[in-house]
């Protein structure tokens, strides 16, 4: 009996004891976990592309704010993990970073970016996604995407998670695309003297997510050695010829900067800059840089209008023209034709600007000569200059009438057919006179068709002839049939 009763007060003296000890706060016997945390993330445009920029953002422009709803904690040892994520890339502290902070039951915590820059540092991150290997390679420019941003949060002590409300930040990053360039067209050829400047414009193509940032446009301007090949690659190696900066989407390359010289190739891009006045700058894909341009720089130096050959006599003609207003001066070239290896002779040396009209001489009777006018401007010549062709008269063509001129008769000549007879081939009869051919058709000697001869009885006008039927021999010699002058019918 007095065992019982012994075990009886020392169950009393027990429960006495148990009401009189303190009151304990959750969470602080034996290691449970302190729950719940929730936490919110807040964030303001613009948004980095680089993740390098993460950890060096400041002020309010990214704010964390943690509340731990448990009243009853009096104080919890807290830390934060970041996650960051889209559809294609995920980045995130690989762990909880041990950096320990302390809240209390009830209370709220409000973080900003100079706080949560560790979490971004790239030491402090590992990727995933089908973007990471693209991502990585970018050097950590962000993919354009949909992304979620928000901390969780864990027990220092022992390591459980204990945030259930994550609210969050929800960000979209679409990079600005750079200038488009409308103005020389790609390849194009500005002309030297045909205007005063030349104006090279372009099209913004990030002001949709510029907002309040401010952009400043570097146009440049090179020049592309002479066979220089990547160029468009190696743009940076080139040899500037300007670099100015505009506010304007254009740019008015005038008198005032150094003269582009004709025949040369040049190439230019624009470079688009976005910043703010705390100096941030906005992405832009391509760094901001447009695609490199070509310009093609020549000068316009026409070709002689019209050219007029008159006076042919045996061995003499004269060549008349218009001058181009352009001209610094002239070269005349002639050869005979109907050999296409024959060489060009140059009538003197150089004609002066303000010719008009010039005498070749020497020539050979009954040939024929065909001449080009090329014009010299200040850098460069004309090209394609027209070919004009004549026919020397013959020495005794003097005596001869208009009408119909036939072989001679009784003379042997080469029986011998010519193949084909052409354009510009000349024939020649007994008489010595020289036939050159318009158009022809027929084959083996056999021809019909049309050309022309000169009389000198007309002032050496070329007198258009007819022929039909004609046996021609391979030494381009007459040996039957009759020219006949188109004059006839009004009385030649």
């Amino acid at each position: 009996m007095l065992h019982i009763m012994k075990k009886h007060a020392i169950f009393a003296k027990l429960l006495r004891l148990l009401f009189l000890l303190p009151a304990v706060p959750a969470g602080s016997l034996f290691g449970q976990t302190v729950s719940p945390v929730s936490s919110q993330t807040f964030l303001q445009s613009p948004y980095h592309y680089n993740i390098n920029n993460w950890s060096r953002m400041t002020g309010n422009r990214l704010q964390l704010r943690l509340r731990l709803l448990d009243t009853r904690v009096e104080q919890a040892s807290l830390l934060l993990r970041m996650r960051m994520v889209c559809e294609s890339l995920s980045l995130e502290n690989p762990a909880p970073i041990p950096i320990p902070f302390s809240l209390s039951g009830g209370e709220e915590l409000l973080l900003d970016a100079d706080a949560l820059s560790t979490y971004f540092l790239p030491s402090n991150l590992s990727y995933g996604g089908n973007g990471k290997q693209a991502f990585l390679q970018s050097g950590g420019m962000l993919p354009d995407g949909v992304y979620r941003l928000y901390f969780e949060v864990y027990e220092a002590k022992s390591g459980n998670k204990v945030s259930i409300q994550e609210s969050p930040a929800i960000f979209k990053l679409v990079a600005g695309e750079p200038p488009l360039i409308n103005t020389p067209v790609y390849g194009s050829t500005q002309y030297y003297g045909k205007q005063t400047s030349i104006r090279f414009q372009w099209t913004p193509r990030h002001l949709h997510v510029a907002g309040f940032f401010l952009t400043e446009y570097t146009f440049e301007l090179a020049e592309i050695p002479q066979g220089a090949e990547s160029w468009k690659e190696y743009f940076h190696t080139l040899p500037l010829i300007l670099r100015t900066t505009t506010s304007q989407t254009f740019f008015d390359y005038g008198q005032e900067y150094t003269q582009l010289i004709p025949g040369k190739r040049y190439a230019f891009r624009v470079h688009a800059k976005c910043s703010n006045a705390e100096n941030e700058q906005l992405y832009i894909k391509n760094d901001g840089y447009s695609e490199v341009f070509l310009l093609y720089y020549e000068e316009d130096c026409p070709v002689v209008p019209q050219l007029r050959i008159t006076n042919i006599r045996a061995t003499t003609a004269t060549i008349e023209w218009s001058e181009p207003v352009e001209a610094n001066s002239y070269t005349l070239l002639y050869r005979k034709n109907g050999k296409p290896d024959a060489r060009w002779f140059k009538f003197q040396e150089e004609l002066p600007a303000g010719t008009s009209m010039l005498k070749l001489t020497d020539l050979t009777p009954a040939t024929g000569y065909e001449c080009k006018l090329s014009v010299q401007c200040d850098y460069s010549h004309s090209e394609n200059d027209a070919v004009y062709r004549f026919t020397t008269l013959a020495s005794d063509n003097a005596g001869l009438k208009c009408g119909k001129h036939e072989s001679a008769q009784g003379e042997t000549k080469d029986q011998t057919p010519l193949k084909k007879l052409m354009r510009f081939d000349q024939v020649r009869n007994s008489n010595g006179f020289i036939f050159e051919i318009e158009e022809a058709e027929g084959q083996d000697g056999i021809f019909s068709g049309s050309g022309y001869t000169h009389i000198p009885l007309l002032a050496n006008t070329g007198v258009k002839v007819k022929f039909k039927n004609i046996f021609v021999n391979k030494d381009y010699e007459l040996v039957s049939g009759t020219f006949t002058a188109e004059s006839d019918k009004k009385g030649l």
